[in-house]
């Protein structure tokens, strides 16, 4: 699909491979609907294209880049345009490319010369879009689990949105970065079903299978008697679906539930599971649901009401900026009848407004 297509969103009979950016051809798309159609199902199907708004810089020099950035830190004060413009006009593989560069060239640290040079949430900013994906995710784990309490919003985020290559990768950095493995201080920090999920999530080991009707329907009946069908709900059983099973055959699975329930298994888990282990779960059926409209409604809420919630505006947007986070604009803008941008502009003000409408894509001209 082209890249500059626009998101679409259609009810068909069909199925879904692995949300991994993967890209059903017409012939796979023909031979799943007609077996779906024999068998008289059903399936929602959100069709999203990967679509970030940062992109890579064409033309793009490490050594020019580099320069553009020294002459906006030299002496007093920082030319914030010069430092915005680098930013968030190249990608973040560019971008880990002017890190080294410039150490390289001037033997300091970009890092913490940016780190330095610039403070508050614009300097989160900043910072966050010269670190990879995984040392970002790495380090909002990180703080999430440090000292007293856990924050447990963050972590559910990232360890339910990753991907297998992306939980192997982070999980790598976090070693690295930290001492200790992510499940080690997973489990420092919590405990009971929460932690079994948790862990079990951290292990990425969910399957990459295309959907199978008949074993969805099977998964959806033992979802059924593990929860609604009983007094009293047995956690593992959703565990064990929820967390091993692909995108597509969860999706299978949603439909099948019900079809057999006429609930959804949103509803289910509501009426079944409480507290951090529900928020998990519904976390879970959301972003295989509808990755997009799940970070919308992450965003709506950290800017809803009095106050804003920077550190979730900030990791949302930065974690979504090279991937989805053009659809993620679309499905804001159809959810809420407004922008994202308008949001933005309302909620912050100065650089850190420049910046994030910079990495959106509507960054207002300078007067």
């Amino acid at each position: 699909m082209a890249e500059t297509e626009v998101i679409t969103t259609k009810t068909i009979t069909t199925t879904v491979v692995e949300g991994s950016g993967a890209d059903l051809t017409q012939e796979e798309l023909e031979r799943l609907t007609e077996e779906i159609m024999r068998k008289r199902v059903e399936v929602t199907l959100h069709v999203y294209f990967r679509r970030g708004t940062v992109k890579a810089m064409k033309g793009f020099n490490a050594e020019e880049q580099c320069e553009k950035l020294k002459a906006g830190m030299k002496g007093l004060g920082t030319e914030e345009t010069v430092l915005i413009d680098v930013l968030t006009g190249t990608s973040n593989e560019q971008r880990q490319e002017i890190v080294r560069q410039y150490k390289v060239m001037f033997g300091q640290d970009l890092v913490e010369q940016v780190k330095s040079e610039t403070s508050g949430n614009y300097g989160k900013v900043c910072v966050g879009l010269l670190k990879t994906p995984a040392q970002y995710d790495a380090e909002c784990l990180m703080k999430a689990m440090k000292g007293l309490g856990t924050d447990e919003n963050p972590m559910i985020e990232i360890i339910c949105t990753c991907n297998n290559e992306e939980m192997e990768e982070l999980k790598e950095v976090y070693r690295k970065e930290y001492g200790k493995s992510l499940e080690d201080a997973v489990k420092d920090d919590t405990s009971g079903d929460f932690q079994r999920v948790m862990v079990g999530l951290i292990q990425a080991r969910r399957s990459t299978e295309k959907a199978d009707l008949e074993s969805a329907a099977a998964d959806a009946q033992e979802l059924y008697n593990a929860g609604e069908k009983k007094w009293g709900t047995d956690e593992s059983v959703f565990n064990a679906i929820l967390v091993s099973r692909s995108y597509s055959q969860l999706r299978a699975i949603f439909t099948a539930y019900e079809k057999l329930t006429e609930r959804t298994l949103l509803d289910a888990i509501d009426a079944e599971l409480s507290g951090d282990l529900a928020k998990t779960m519904k976390t879970i059926v959301r972003v295989v649901q509808n990755k997009a409209l799940y970070y919308a409604e992450t965003l709506h809420k950290s800017m809803k009401g009095l106050g804003t919630d920077d550190d979730t505006l900030v990791r949302v947007i930065l974690r979504t900026c090279e991937s989805v986070l053009a659809d993620v604009k679309n499905v804001f803008q159809e959810t809420y009848n407004d922008t994202l941008s308008n949001w933005i502009i309302g909620d912050t003000s100065g650089d850190y407004q420049d910046i994030l409408l910079a990495i959106v894509g509507d960054r207002k001209p300078r007067e």
